[in-house]
């Protein structure tokens, strides 16, 4: 029997009353060799008895949805979803979306029942909906991009007549709630072949209706170190990317402003930065990608900060990326680039650090001309960042600023100019570590400095 022993308990109490069935996803599944810790189940009673059984046996059921009323139990890390139905598997698949997802179980007895052939569909690799494909996608336009999922999720061929009358309902998803697309995109998002996933989002014509900053990237050249036009090149870097949702989205809006910013020489688009972070944030508005960023609005100001300094990375270390620099100088640069990056103002980030490289590596891997001295150099280069991160980190630590607020006090400084040349006393002792701050010296030094760019 499917599920973990809570779930199992659950329905087979329940099947002692009246006929229930597990279906979908974790049916599913189960043929696939796949495991699924969320259970779904019908069972032919309404659902306020069924609701009221459960509470009767000393469950606490959550009464969910306002369509489809589903009693929801949890347990741990452990769903059970249960949902009425009439008694009849052939209607009960009729509400339902791909005939993969149509498959029951029987509780009592384990055999199966598959009322639209979705054993036959999974093992030849084919995805179909229950009947008429028009009704369907009209019930719930989402099914649009479920299609999608589950066509790539397992490798399934789209049936034509599902696939056409699909494309017709892609406008009506705007009338679907926000955050239904959001977290239905946020599992396409993080797809392992997330490219084909966002190459059907744009045949389909979901791009075009909903981030045509998108699809106006088609066709647009870069320079001669890239093989690929912006398009192609965003697809590489999302594929590329690891599969967490901050990344792919990062890398997805990454370069949105090339298509407005001005050139400078053929191929070239400087500086784009800037533009794709405001387009991403105009983006945002359109969804409720606070719903599934670690976060929430905070995680969308992350991805718009990844955006914006992705490329500070080959700006920075440009004549390293091209074998011209002296490499004994690149530890300083590296903490200076890992402080950039990872200090916020309060706290230094290094995950964040590592994100900015993660994107940058993905970046620099989805296009470029494939030279293996550009990768090692690139590698090396990384590799001297996050040791910078590391050693950031444990300098943070040590720092003693017992002795500054007397120092500053003397000088004089309050309020703004306080913090502002606190600021820069750490930054110099981030990347310097010869010097230390109990050092008055180095605090007069640094003072003198301070006052030249105020003059």
């Amino acid at each position: 029997m499917l599920g973990s022993s809570f779930q199992q308990e659950v329905l087979k109490r329940l099947s002692l009353i009246c006929p229930v069935y597990c279906v979908g996803g974790a049916v599913r599944d189960a043929e696939l060799g796949i495991p699924n810790k969320d259970v779904d189940a019908v069972a032919a009673l309404p659902p306020e008895e069924i609701f009221n059984l459960l509470t009767h046996w000393g469950y606490t059921p959550h009464l969910l949805g306002a369509k489809l009323q589903t009693i929801s139990l949890f347990q741990e890390s452990d769903r059970l979803d249960i949902v009425s139905f009439p008694g009849e598997l052939e209607r009960d698949a009729l509400r339902r979306d791909f005939t993969i997802n149509a498959i029951y179980q029987d509780v009592k007895t384990g055999e199966i029942e598959d009322p639209f052939l979705g054993l036959s569909d999974l093992r030849n690799r084919y995805l179909r909906t229950c009947g008429n494909p028009l009704e369907r996608f009209e019930e719930d336009p989402l099914r649009v991009l479920r299609m999608i999922r589950f066509a790539v999720k397992y490798c399934l061929s789209i049936e034509t007549e599902t696939w056409q009358s699909a494309v017709i309902f892609v406008p009506q998803l705007s009338e679907v709630s926000k955050e239904r697309v959001t977290e239905e995109l946020g599992k396409i998002l993080v797809l392992e072949n997330v490219a084909q996933s966002l190459s059907l989002l744009d045949r389909i014509g979901f791009f075009q209706l909903y981030i045509p900053e998108l699809s106006r990237l088609k066709g647009l050249v870069q320079d001669r170190f890239y093989t690929k036009d912006i398009w192609e090149h965003t697809l590489k870097v999302v594929q590329y990317s690891p599969e967490q949702i901050s990344l792919r989205l990062a890398a997805l809006f990454h370069d949105l402003g090339k298509w407005q910013t001005p050139g400078r020489g053929e191929g070239h688009y400087f500086p784009h930065e800037k533009e794709s972070a405001r387009l991403s944030r105009e983006i945002f508005t359109r969804f409720r990608w606070s719903m599934v960023l670690p976060g929430g609005t905070h995680g969308e100001q992350e991805v718009e900060y990844l955006v914006r300094h992705h490329s500070l990375g080959s700006r920075i270390f440009r004549k390293e990326l091209r074998g011209e620099a002296d490499w004994q100088k690149v530890s300083f640069k590296a903490r200076c680039f890992a402080w950039k990056i990872g200090w916020n103002g309060q706290v230094f980030d290094p995950l964040r650090v590592e994100n900015s490289l993660r994107l940058w590596q993905a970046d620099f891997q989805g296009g470029r001309q494939e030279h293996r001295d550009d990768f090692e150099r690139y590698a090396r280069i990384q590799s001297e960042v996050r040791a910078a991160s590391l050693w950031i980190t444990e300098r943070i630590k040590t720092l003693d600023w017992k002795v500054f607020p007397q120092f500053a006090e003397e000088k004089g400084l309050r309020g703004k100019n306080y913090g502002r040349f606190k600021e820069q006393v750490r930054r110099v002792l981030i990347r310097c570590p010869e010097y230390c701050l109990n050092d008055t010296s180095f605090l007069e030094a640094e003072y003198r400095t301070f006052l030249l760019r105020d003059a």
